[in-house]
């Protein structure tokens, strides 16, 4: 039985960082509430939503590449 995590963890190793986020963001132990909200609005402006975060003054690929440097210290 493949876990949530391992599953996760895959996907990042393999480059898929969208389907990756998409189960990260969803953990509610081992990360920060500013990294829950980072992980978040990376998902979701990868899956098309990028334009709302902009709109609220968000960068995007900031909040994008902060969350590939959290995954990456945490399950790489």
């Amino acid at each position: 039985m493949q876990t949530k995590t391992s599953k996760a963890t895959s996907l990042l190793r393999s480059g898929n960082l969208k389907e990756a986020l998409s189960i990260f963001r969803t953990f509610r132990i081992g990360f920060t509430k500013e990294e829950r909200r980072t992980l978040q609005i990376a998902s979701e402006s990868l899956a098309g939503n990028a334009s709302f975060y902009q709109q609220l003054g968000i960068d995007t690929n900031k909040e994008i590449e902060k969350s590939e440097s959290i995954l990456a210290s945490k399950y790489l």
